[in-house]
């Protein structure tokens, strides 16, 4: 991932989406807040590759496996104030 902070440099849009052609670039605004910019297939290549992974495949048919929590009215029940 590339940072750009736009305190400390000015850029183009045309340079920012030249460089999220082929890496995800973070964006720190004048005003200090964050943005990510990523070509627009970026996450189907990661979902592609997560599924590729052994470990991630792991943990998910371990998490499918896993019981139900609570459900609504149990959770409400248990986080209501107890009655005196």
């Amino acid at each position: 991932m590339r940072t750009l902070d736009l305190r400390q440099q000015q850029t183009t849009v045309e340079e920012l989406l030249r460089v999220a052609r082929t890496e995800t670039v973070r964006i720190v605004n004048i005003e200090g807040d964050e943005f990510i910019l990523e070509a627009a297939d970026a996450f189907a290549r990661e979902v592609a590759e997560l599924g590729q992974g052994e470990k991630f495949m792991t943990f998910l048919a371990e998490r499918a496996k896993a019981s139900g929590g609570l459900s609504l009215e149990d959770l409400e029940r248990k986080l209501a104030p107890a009655e005196e």
